[in-house]
């Protein structure tokens, strides 16, 4: 049924590039993604389960002040941080690509009044009757799953996967540009394909068992130890990861104390180095072996974290080589 939604998206998403009429839009798109909040109401796109959904961009701090929502409400941070105050009283960090559950009728707002520059999605959801789901892809029983998924997820933090990333931006993207032109058909409809999609997306994300920054960072390095062989790309160990790009960037140095690229071009050159004393195969085909492009590009790559050659490495690591020369290898 997602596959099914998102196919419907890519659809009208290929249908808005071609017309002329769609290139007008695009101005006010713009302008709605510079406007400091807008929100779009259920009742405005026929779909009752939702309360509304709201974009939030703020440059510079802004006053949330205490208060609660009638149905769960699902913040999205795109960007930035932020944190909330409950009232018990409880507290919690929000970082970019992360979201955060909050139950109907939960008193809260920004830590000290103030919400930190950020760009926030939101979502208010009508939960308590299932009647209101009817118009939606989701039967009874997918009505039940998602109220215990939300109730389980409350006031716990949750990292995007790389397909929610994508569907909350677009998210935004439409909520921004819908007040401009309520009445173009296909409007609607989108809005209510996206907070379909996000919700699906977000309910695999709320399903997944929480995990420490250290575990995700240990699987991240697992990833690179598996794969340093072949062309890896950071998109790819985001995906795995299951962060944004930012947030797996900030955990794996703060971790680490190196980059993802770094740390990989460094592993490369150790497995590179055991070779170059275990075996006499060619350097530029240990390069290869161990993920580089070219041999060219290892030998550079190599002089630049040991300060001497793969050529002069070997030397040094041959038995019977200088003492001074060996102690410039390790």
């Amino acid at each position: 049924m997602l596959a099914l939604v998102l196919w419907t998206l890519s659809a009208l998403t290929l249908r808005w590039t071609r017309p002329k009429a769609a290139l007008n839009l695009r101005p006010s798109i713009a302008t709605g993604m510079n406007a400091q909040s807008v929100t779009v109401y259920g009742h405005e796109i026929g779909l009752p389960m939702l309360i509304h959904v709201s974009r939030v961009r703020s440059q510079i701090a802004s006053r949330v002040t205490w208060h609660s929502h009638q149905g769960f409400e699902l913040l999205f941070l795109v960007d930035g941080a932020t944190a909330y105050e409950f009232a018990g009283p409880h507290t919690v960090e929000l970082h970019g690509g992360h979201f955060l559950v909050v139950p109907p009728g939960l008193v809260h707002r920004g830590l000290h009044d103030v919400r930190s520059p950020s760009t926030i999605c939101g979502l208010a959801l009508n939960a308590s009757r299932p009647s209101a789901w009817k118009t939606t892809i989701f039967t009874a029983a997918d009505v039940c799953r998602v109220r215990a998924a939300l109730e389980n997820a409350c006031r716990k933090v949750h990292p995007f996967n790389p397909a929610l990333c994508w569907l909350v931006r677009r998210l935004m993207e439409e909520t921004a540009n819908y007040p401009a032109n309520p009445h173009r058909a296909e409007a609607g409809i989108a809005l209510r394909a996206l907070i379909c999609a996000v919700l699906v997306e977000a309910m695999r994300q709320m399903l997944l068992p929480l995990t420490e920054p250290k575990e995700f960072v240990a699987a991240a390095i697992d990833y690179l130890c598996q794969h340093f062989q072949e062309p890896v790309r950071m998109a790819d160990l985001v995906r795995h990861v299951g962060f944004s790009r930012a947030r797996m960037f900030d955990m794996f140095k703060a971790e680490t104390g190196l980059t993802p690229n770094d740390y990989l071009q460094r592993l490369r050159i150790e497995k590179a180095k055991e070779q170059l004393r275990q075996t006499n195969r060619p350097i530029a085909e240990i390069g290869l072996a161990t993920g580089f492009s070219t041999g060219q590009y290892f030998s550079t790559v190599f002089g630049r974290y040991t300060g001497v050659s793969p050529m002069g490495f070997r030397k040094g690591a041959r038995p019977g080589a200088p003492s001074a020369f060996r102690s410039l290898i390790r």
